[in-house]
């Protein structure tokens, strides 16, 4: 596997979803590593960065031929459950025809690696630990919608040869993300605000992976060599922090030092898996990929951000 440095180093590469809370993160790695980074989202601003829907082929055309893009990260999309439950119509135009404007783009221009989010909540009720070889299981719209965009991503790299990679991960969380209906930021916010931290039943198991080690899989993936890769074009990583949702609460208010407690509401979430992660053997493997931060470091250092930065966010 090549040098970071000398793989990424002036190669334009675009990022859609750049302004949300992992584009942002790897935006700023990859500029650390001397690639020349290209924006597509909904609120983007400034310097080499597209103000547009992933739904506007044209646009994601232009900006690819224009800029002689040669990896693309496909980020952006609807990523909420609670959305998808509420205006599934929605959910499932953005992720399946926004990913099929990408993927053909990435056709037409050749570009040398396409890399397309999903997640591991597509594998639904299947027996944990989730392997690349298991078929998906989706209940839920967002879930579905995720299942049909990595379909239609494999599609593109067995028909076209295509070189797509399909990273699933488990729940990402960090300093920087400002999405409080996520649980870690939610609770987090919840006790800097001095106010009781709220959950379903608690029992959901679920593992959590700190943001670097996100970013760490993203520039793996990119770095690989697509021809040693076997025809599912899948990854899993997780970050071995397997925990239920009451014991990692319960594990945040201790970081804390703050003397709250838990307020429960005595239902379960609709459609909710039990139990979910994944086995990252294949990662370790083929991408030589880790999770490297423990989750009581990586809740520590989340924590002393949000509440560095509790003036700017909270109200």
């Amino acid at each position: 596997m090549s040098n970071k440095k000398n793989y990424f180093s002036n190669k334009n590469i675009l990022i859609t979803g750049i302004t949300g809370f992992v584009g942002s993160h790897l935006a700023k790695k990859l500029s650390i590593l001397d690639a020349n980074v290209f924006g597509l989202s909904k609120r983007a601003t400034g310097k080499q960065m597209v103000k547009a829907s992933i739904l506007d082929y044209s646009i994601i055309d232009g900006v690819i031929k224009n800029n002689n893009i040669t990896i693309c990260f496909h980020l952006a999309g609807e990523a909420l459950v609670e959305e998808g439950q509420k205006d599934p119509y929605h959910t499932f135009k953005v992720n399946i025809e926004g990913t099929l404007n990408i993927l053909e783009c990435s056709r037409i221009n050749k570009l040398e690696k396409v890399i397309i989010a999903s997640t591991s909540h597509v594998y639904g009720n299947n027996k944990v630990p989730y392997l690349e070889k298991y078929i998906p299981k989706p209940s839920r719209p967002y879930e579905t919608s995720k299942t049909c965009t990595d379909l239609i991503a494999q599609s593109y790299a067995d028909t076209f040869n295509l070189p797509v990679l399909i990273p699933r991960f488990v729940n990402i969380f960090g300093p920087g993300d400002l999405n409080f209906t996520r649980l870690i930021p939610r609770t987090m916010r919840n006790i800097i605000q001095k106010e009781n931290p709220t959950m379903w039943s608690g029992v959901a198991v679920r593992d959590y992976l700190y943001i670097d080690d996100a970013i760490s899989a993203y520039t793996k993936l990119a770095e690989s060599d697509i021809n040693k890769i076997d025809g599912n074009r899948i990854f899993n990583f997780g970050g071995d922090n397997i925990i239920s949702v009451k014991d990692l609460i319960e594990k945040i208010i201790f970081i804390s030092g703050e003397m709250i407690t838990i307020q429960r509401i005595e239902k379960e979430r609709e459609s909710e898996i039990k139990t979910q992660y994944v086995s990252w053997k294949k990662a370790k493997k083929i991408l030589h990929w880790s999770s490297q931060v423990p989750l009581n470091t990586g809740l520590q250092l989340t924590y002393n951000w949000y509440k560095e930065h509790a003036s700017e966010f909270f109200r």
